[in-house]
């Protein structure tokens, strides 16, 4: 019988991973006590900030937001959902990944501070994020939304119903995001059982499944509504017509399965997609660009898609537009 070969971290991740103290599991605990936890995680991970214009504290359609510009006299926005499964998360913790995709991609970001579970459960982070497109769409000529994790489930929600609105978005850009909230997967059960003590952590596998299944009980404790494509996108019957898409995902990850699935599903329904597939890398690495090179590289060419997205809409530059690689990018 062959022996199973076993999840490998990247370096960067090793000496990360190496450098935390055990982390204790989310259920049971105060709810403010994790925030603060995983604030202060972030923030000591994210590096020095990069240099911008101009910060703006701004209420986006009602919802406290944060605007970031490069140089000051930006036409296009970036509208940006942060992490932390609907629940954890603040403007703070992803300043560093704004100010670094403002400078890449020459564009404004707005990140968005939208209303967390369990005080707030679906559909409210939803509809601060709608309400925030609608004011970038008031105060700028192009727009795109984005997220990572629990911000990229919902940009990819704010996409489709962008679609249905006949709304035009220049790009969804989607980080490691949650797409279906469906626990008994194929691909969910063979990263339990393949990361059970991954990088000399016990039972990494089965602590991140019972994380994600306790902050989907915390955001949509209605299970039935959980199968709708604004909660899980990758149920959408179909996605034809929704804004071209940059995913990027991480090897070791629980979500990277259905990243890949909804990557190959807007492939299918011809809409142009950019994959982006870290390997050795693992969730939530995208903050950690004290650490992580890999994150600065991943910015870059977030960046880089943006740049040529809202180029597209220029006629004068329709060379420019996104490109639909058929292959995944290391």
């Amino acid at each position: 019988m062959t022996t199973p070969i076993r999840p490998v971290p990247s370096a960067q991740v090793k000496r990360y991973l190496d450098s935390l103290a055990p982390q204790a599991n989310y259920w049971g605990r105060d709810v403010a006590a994790l925030r603060r936890q995983a604030r202060d995680h972030v923030l000591a991970f994210r590096g020095p900030l990069e240099p911008v214009a101009h910060v703006e504290t701004v209420e986006a359609g009602g919802v406290p937001s944060r605007l970031y510009r490069p140089r000051g006299d930006e036409d296009d926005v970036l509208v940006w959902m942060h992490g932390g499964g609907w629940m954890l998360g603040d403007l703070d913790c992803c300043e560093g990944v704004a100010r670094a995709i403002a400078n890449r991609a020459g564009c404004a970001v707005l990140t968005v501070d939208y209303r967390l579970a369990p005080e707030h459960p679906f559909p409210a982070a939803l509809d601060d994020t709608w309400a925030a497109v609608g004011w970038a769409r008031d105060h700028f000529a192009g727009v795109a939304v984005g997220g990572d994790s629990a911000g990229g489930n919902l940009a990819a929600a704010a996409a489709l119903r962008a679609r249905d609105s006949q709304v035009d978005l220049a790009l969804q850009l989607l980080v490691y995001p949650v797409l279906d909230s469906i626990m008994d997967t194929p691909a969910k059960r063979r990263f339990v059982a393949s990361y059970s003590t991954f990088a000399g952590t016990v039972d990494y596998g089965r602590t991140a499944f019972e994380r994600i299944a306790y902050l989907w009980d915390a955001y949509v404790p209605d299970r039935p509504m959980r199968r709708s494509p604004v909660v899980s996108p990758l149920h959408a019957e179909t996605l034809r017509g929704v804004s071209p898409a940059v995913v990027i995902t991480a090897e070791h990850d629980i979500l990277r399965g259905e990243s890949l699935e909804y990557a190959a599903r807007l492939r299918e329904d011809l809409v142009p997609v950019e994959v982006h597939d870290y390997l050795g890398q693992i969730h939530g690495f995208i903050e950690y660009l004290g650490v992580m090179p890999d994150a600065t590289d991943a910015l870059d060419k977030a960046g880089s898609a943006l740049r040529r997205a809202f180029a597209h809409r220029d006629p004068d530059r329709a060379g420019l537009a996104i490109s639909t690689p058929s292959d995944i990018h290391s």
